[in-house]
């Protein structure tokens, strides 16, 4: 093969190829362009581009129809042979980014939601019909992270702001609990605690996003002196300072399972009437799914629509 015959059959893309074929097949330049669902034109410009690549006439008319050429006869099958194994290329590249439930979905998960949701996505049926997610804590670099394929989708309690990213919106945390030292002064004054009750108290929380906010702007607008607001680095801490400096905090209901566990807490749901003062104040906590574009996803509609019921009911007052 000359250096000039090579290049010009380097020049000649795979639907120049696919309309060689159609025509070989349907003996019309008109009946290829259908097949194709292009023009006529277009049919017309792959045949002159295929004539000079090689250099022959490969179909020349005969009782209204397009007859091949000697050359036209041998090249059938290699080209053929080639089209088939572009399309076996294109389905092995399908193949392996369909998702499978034989892979680890990884998500980070904002505060409030991590164990409760590892809760119900580790139990053995779950895992057997979904496949295995691993959770981690939502941090600043999350959103970045899922941008490079490190995570594969964020459950977030902010928006981020950056990075092409698909933001669907969760809804908010629906209703507030209140933790605290079973055998606190709170319990000993009243069962159904008001905002006015707790405010006395110092508050704890872990050092990020959290309700303590919330009651901090209450107590600003109803002249009441602030708390103390105790910051901590993680849940152990957040338990011991619970247990041993009288302190109260907040926590979403998808937490109160696993606090209730904790010997020596008291874990009990804010009234309405006192949720709706927080909500005066400032809005609850809203969370976001924070996605890549679905063609770049590693899980599977299924799994998606799954993960989502669950965070709904994660979300709801009474969430179990």
């Amino acid at each position: 093969m000359t250096s000039q015959l090579l290049k010009q059959l380097c020049e000649l893309d795979i639907f120049t190829l696919m309309v060689f074929k159609n025509i070989y097949e349907t003996s019309h330049a008109n009946c290829a362009a259908r097949e194709l669902a292009v023009s006529a034109p277009k049919v017309s410009r792959c045949l002159a581009a295929l004539r000079l690549a090689f250099d022959d006439e490969l179909f020349y008319r005969r009782q209204q129809q397009l007859k091949p050429t000697p050359l036209a006869e041998n090249l059938y099958l290699p080209v053929c042979d080639f089209i088939h194994s572009v399309h076996r290329l294109e389905q092995q590249v399908h193949q392996s980014r369909l998702p499978s439930s034989d892979i680890c979905i990884h998500i980070a998960v904002a505060h409030g939601l991590l164990s409760s949701l590892a809760i119900k996505l580790g139990r053995e049926n779950a895992q057997q019909q979904w496949g295995q997610f691993r959770l981690y804590p939502w941090q600043e670099d999350s959103a970045e992270k899922i941008h490079q394929g490190q995570l594969d989708l964020g459950i977030s309690l902010e928006p981020p702001e950056q990075w092409e990213l698909i933001l669907s919106s969760l809804g908010q945390t629906m209703g507030v609990c209140l933790a605290c030292r079973e055998d606190h002064p709170l319990w000993q004054s009243t069962s159904t605690p008001t905002l006015e009750d707790i405010s006395p108290y110092s508050f704890v929380h872990m050092g990020i996003k959290s309700f303590n906010e919330r009651m901090e702007l209450f107590c600003q607008q109803q002249a009441i002196p602030l708390p103390q607001v105790h910051a901590v680095h993680d849940r152990e801490e957040w338990y011991a300072h619970l247990l041993t400096m009288g302190s109260v905090a907040f926590i979403t209901p998808s937490e109160m399972a696993l606090i209730e566990g904790m010997p020596g807490l008291r874990v009990q749901h804010l009234p309405e009437t006192e949720v709706a003062k927080l909500q005066r104040a400032f809005s609850l906590p809203s969370y976001t799914l924070v996605e890549k574009a679905p063609e770049y996803r590693r899980y599977s509609e299924p799994q998606r629509k799954q993960l989502l019921q669950l965070l709904t009911q994660e979300l709801s007052p009474h969430a179990k």
